[in-house]
């Protein structure tokens, strides 16, 4: 794995511990059955952490809640303010066995009546729930992708590119599945105090895919990620389990010698050098364990300078890139 890519998931990680929160856990009993990764985060958590407030003011000043108050007068629902929490799971990379599940504050009617102006609209009973098919079009200009969804107890949506996929779903829902100790699920560990995210992965050779520079992730059966706050700081953890000692081993020397590389930097990035020693490796056996805390202020402060760079870098309008 080149350095680039180790960098990119090491900056990844320190924006996940940008948004600190209040810990909301994750369902195990939501994950399907023949999942390999999972992802939760508790977005009223977001909405209430230090930096989550100072996302929101930023977004308000760049006339994005404006947007949002907008798209809520046509949906009925503003994705800033009324959605409580997300979960996403699926297996390997196929859209089709991947699932969201939405909980929040919506008009399910409303959003019924809008999904039934599409030329493709269906709906099919299915056990206790309705399920709805639309065509989803590809704002870039391709063929797009049938969707299909249904309203959960009335509080949320679940979505899916994938029709099986979906009722898969719905009968995990209503308690016909395997069990929250079966699978993935059994694999979620507790969630350490103030964590507001959480990733699993088992199928990590399937996401790795053939990319050459991941080949090392294929040697691995298991990573974990949590964030979150405690106090005034943000954390990270991060966890990969090597299916040897050696494959941990090799992880470790990896990832220790990104973070010195990034901290020697400084004179282009002197704050990401800075954050970089607050980053902690060690390995126990076969499992590799990366933490990292810092004080939420300053992250959210690195983040913004890096969006204001890549803003300036961008080509005005009416110029060739």
């Amino acid at each position: 794995m080149s350095k680039t890519i180790v960098a990119s998931v090491l900056l990844a990680g320190l924006c996940l511990a940008s948004v600190p929160a209040l810990a909301a856990p994750l369902q195990k009993s939501t994950i399907g059955p023949g999942a390999d990764w999972v992802a939760h985060a508790d977005v009223d958590a977001l909405r209430n952490s230090t930096i989550g407030k100072l996302v929101l003011e930023e977004l308000k000043a760049q006339g994005v809640e404006q947007k949002m108050q907008d798209f809520a007068s046509i949906f009925s629902f503003n994705p800033l303010t009324d959605v409580h929490n997300v979960t996403l799971y699926g297996n390997g990379k196929d859209r089709n066995r991947a699932v969201a599940v939405v909980d929040g504050r919506f008009d399910a009617q409303k959003l019924i009546s809008l999904v039934r102006l599409n030329a493709q609209f269906q709906e099919t009973p299915y056990q206790n729930v309705t399920l709805y098919q639309w065509h989803n079009e590809d704002k870039k200009g391709g063929p797009g992708e049938l969707m299909y969804g249904f309203v959960r107890e009335g509080r949320g949506i679940v979505l899916s590119t994938g029709l099986d996929t979906l009722k898969q779903a719905a009968d995990n829902l209503r308690g016909s599945g395997p069990g929250p100790s079966a699978g993935l699920a059994g694999q979620v560990p507790s969630a350490e105090s103030g964590t507001f995210l959480q990733i699993v992965a088992t199928g990590i050779a399937n996401l790795a895919g053939d990319d050459p520079q991941a080949a090392i992730l294929k040697q691995a059966d298991l990573f974990t990620a949590g964030a979150g706050e405690a106090g005034d700081k943000a954390f990270i953890g991060l966890r990969l389990r090597g299916q040897s000692p050696d494959v941990a081993d090799s992880v470790m020397k990896m990832v220790q010698g990104v973070v010195a590389w990034t901290q020697m930097v400084a004179p282009e990035q002197p704050k990401l050098s800075e954050l970089a020693k607050n980053v902690n490796v060690t390995r126990e056996d076969r499992t590799v364990q990366i933490r990292f805390e810092a004080a939420s202020q300053s992250i959210f402060a690195f983040l913004k300078e890096q969006w204001q760079k890549k803003q300036q870098q961008q080509p005005t309008q009416g110029t060739q890139p």
